[in-house]
């Protein structure tokens, strides 16, 4: 089954464009249990757990990829912001994905995923050491799932490509327990939606919360030492939003608008048409 499902310029901060290869996804961390797929797959009268589709918008990265190069500059691009890539019902068509993002290297690819463990048996032929337009993340936001952070350090990536993590939705307070070595970059967020806003108990059965409406409270202190964290390792901190009903919600929250990057593989990133500065790489 076929979707179409584009994102260009996408309004998520830390990226120029989203592109999902395909949708869908299941259930399968604390951190899923008000996942957005769900929300927006409903409302497009699709089920959001337990199948996937796939999109119509594979011709998008060549139109970017012909926009990056013109330029000169790179573009980051969110892969599969509703599903994972490397969910294994998508294994038949992950091949010609991987395709794609070969034929367009002005491209960043930021792959995040909740499933580590599956990367190794899922990379292209050729991965070798790494690509450099694919940047590899894990989405941990509470102290039970920082393992996967390990799962993902055994992965090789290119020495222009970093491994970064997503705690987002941020749970808990996890900066005593995070590693961040083989980590080059941080994305730090609350958690957004409907419903009464609940502080998240890591003591309770968390599958429990899969049928429960609300968002889960993100403490500011909690963001706050994560980002010391990340100084004190030299490793870019990006705050993208508190808690809150509407996403993209409080960026000045920790005192000021923390959006560093990674600097590119190669040239500059390219400038979102809504920013007149992008910052880029500057830990303070």
């Amino acid at each position: 089954m076929l979707f179409s499902a584009e994102m260009e310029n996408s309004r998520i901060a830390w990226t120029h464009h989203t592109e999902n290869f395909w949708l869908g996804c299941d259930m399968i961390a604390p951190e899923c249990a008000h996942c957005y797929i769900g929300r927006i797959l409903r409302r497009q009268g699709r089920q959001p757990w337990g199948q996937l589709y796939r999109s119509t918008t594979w011709g998008n990265p060549d139109k970017w990829e012909a926009e990056a190069a013109a330029q000169r500059k790179c573009l980051r691009v969110f892969t599969n912001s509703l599903s994972d890539f490397f969910h294994t019902a998508a294994d038949a068509w992950r091949p010609a994905a991987w395709e794609v993002i070969r034929r367009t290297p002005h491209l960043v690819y930021l792959i995040l995923t909740k499933r580590p463990e599956l990367i190794a048996r899922r990379l292209p032929p050729d991965w070798g050491g790494g690509w450099h337009n694919v940047w590899l993340g894990v989405s941990t936001g509470c102290k039970q799932t920082l393992n996967k952070m390990e799962s993902l350090r055994r992965i090789a990536v290119h020495p222009k490509a970093v491994r970064f993590l997503s705690a987002e939705p941020l749970l808990e307070d996890i900066a005593e327990d995070i590693d961040l070595s083989g980590f080059g970059w941080v994305i730090v967020g609350g958690e957004s939606g409907s419903g009464p806003q609940y502080l998240w108990d890591p003591n309770a059965d968390w599958r429990k919360e899969f049928d429960q409406r609300g968002r889960r409270e993100m403490l500011l202190q909690w963001a706050r030492r994560l980002r010391i964290v990340c100084k004190e390792a030299q490793v870019p901190f990006f705050f993208k939003q508190v808690t809150a009903f509407r996403p993209g919600q409080g960026e000045e929250a920790l005192g000021r608008t923390y959006h560093e990057v990674p600097p590119p593989p190669f040239a500059r990133w390219a400038v979102k048409p809504e920013q007149t500065q992008l910052r880029m790489a500057r830990v303070s």
